[in-house]
């Protein structure tokens, strides 16, 4: 107890230290002169008017009434260029209308660019039909190659291609005309091809893995559907050696 009461004397006399040190200085006028009186008035910088002040209103309100839009703007206050000048609402909104409208005609213009380039880049990319170094026309009974004297022939052509290049790899790709379902063609192509590798295995003792067996359906005719006569030709087996 002895100790609390030291300790409150000391801090008592801290205190009236403390404000015989603010008086004496002129703190406490200084503070009551930041705001003003409900008797005092303030006059207007435009038209010389005087007006009273509520109790307690801040002096600091009076200058931002009266700051310039420059100093506003440097402040963080939005200040559009055409609101500024006109104070006009409804051209403000006319004119961000105008200018999406604007960003809008441009991301249309630059999606079609856009689509245009894919279809071009497409268009240039597009697989092309690879040189023949055979073309072969099988006649094909009860799903069985014939081994006629065009499949002679065929067989003995094969035969001198490897003789010059032994090790070269056979492709065999098979094609159809657009008579049918494309599925059936492309399916049908495949299975005569694979005919047609089993038959250059066997005949010219081959690997297996030196010839390979492919096909395209109905792509890369050679005459179009109006030539009746000839899309009867499109049916081939087109032999590549690489």
């Amino acid at each position: 107890m002895k100790n609390f009461l030291i300790a409150f004397s000391v801090f008592t006399c801290w205190c009236v230290v403390g404000l015989y040190f603010l008086n004496a200085t002129g703190a406490f006028n200084n503070r009551k002169s930041l705001f003003v009186d409900a008797s005092s008035t303030v006059e207007s910088p435009n038209s010389g008017t005087i007006k009273k002040q509520a109790p307690g209103y801040v002096l600091d309100s009076i200058y931002q009434a009266t700051e310039p839009t420059e100093q506003l703007a440097n402040r963080g206050i939005y200040q559009d260029s055409s609101l500024a000048k006109t104070g006009n609402y409804d051209k403000l909104i006319d004119d961000i209308q105008k200018r999406m409208e604007r960003n809008q005609r441009a991301i249309d213009e630059d999606e079609e660019r856009l689509r245009l380039a894919k279809l071009s880049k497409t268009a240039t990319t597009k697989a092309t039909k690879p040189n023949a170094d055979i073309t072969f026309r099988p006649v094909f009974k009860m799903a069985r190659l014939v081994r006629d004297e065009n499949a002679s022939r065929f067989l003995a052509e094969v035969e001198r291609r490897l003789k010059i290049k032994p090790q070269a790899k056979i492709e065999i790709i098979g094609y159809t005309d657009h008579i049918g379902d494309d599925r059936d063609n492309y399916v049908i192509a495949l299975e005569q091809a694979q005919k047609i590798r089993l038959f250059l295995i066997k005949s010219l003792n081959l690997p297996e893995n030196q010839v390979i067996a492919l096909s395209k359906g109905e792509e890369f005719p050679l005459y179009p559907r109006e030539q009746e006569d000839k899309i009867e030709l499109n049916n081939r087996y087109e032999l590549i050696f690489k």
